[in-house]
């Protein structure tokens, strides 16, 4: 039994036979795609943790196809959807943008800006594919590398201390995120961003030594050091 493996085909039934696999029809999409190691449908960014004060900044989101590529640009237009709390054209402006020709990814431009109630709170922008875009909200589902296509991305925005996207690839190290241990790891290390591509795995063991000596002192001169859920912080 023949199996075809096509590029970027999303996979609804495993074992499809040839004939079994429905072709595409309809209007080509854009949807949103996060490989199988991501968080699931959100990022979060916070002021508080870039290395220099900035008053607005891009994030880039992830996007691809969903049907066929063309010889010629096509418009992507993102829309805020329910459940948003960011204030348009205040905390955040939604650029219309192209797929350029002959593409199957983009990385679509959203910008922020740093405004004073991001000091207290924190602002969610959930998008989606506005449905008058000239590339349609794209179909959801997986793909054959795993990797998801989603309907929707959700972004937090904050200009506090937040818990980083990339937090899961550290708790080996440094355990549970919490606000006084990233506060702790801040003071002692002068860093704001302990991505492992950024600091890079050889460097995060030096930090981790580091930072079990500096605890060990300041248990010594002040006690045990809790967090804001009362667990007592460790390394």
């Amino acid at each position: 039994m023949k199996y075809l493996t096509i590029l970027f085909l999303l996979v609804f039934a495993i074992g499809c036979k040839k004939d079994d696999i429905p072709t595409f029809e309809g209007r080509d999409g854009i949807s949103f795609f996060i490989d199988y190691y991501e968080n699931p449908d959100s990022t979060n960014y916070s002021f508080a943790l870039q290395p220099t004060a900035k008053t607005k900044d891009t994030i880039f989101i992830k996007m691809r196809l969903v049907g066929k590529p063309s010889s010629v640009a096509r418009g992507i237009k993102l829309k805020a959807l329910p459940g948003s709390t960011a204030r348009p054209n205040i905390d955040y402006i939604l650029p219309e943008v192209k797929l350029p020709a002959n593409a199957l990814f983009v990385n679509y431009p959203l910008v922020i800006f740093n405004t004073p109630e991001m000091l207290t709170q924190n602002f969610q922008l959930v998008l989606g594919v506005d449905p008058g875009s000239e590339l349609v909200p794209g179909a959801p589902g997986i793909a054959v590398d795993l990797s998801k296509n989603l309907s929707k991305m959700k972004v937090n925005i904050t200009n506090q201390l937040i818990e980083p996207d990339y937090w899961q690839n550290l708790s080996f190290f440094f355990g549970n995120f919490s606000v006084v241990k990233f506060k702790f790891m801040i003071k002692v290390t002068g860093l704001t961003n302990f991505d492992p591509q950024v600091v890079g795995f050889s460097d995060i063991f030096l930090i981790q030594v580091n930072l079990k000596k500096a605890l060990s002192d300041y248990v010594q001169l002040n006690g045990p050091l809790i967090d804001e859920f009362g667990n007592q912080i460790t390394f």
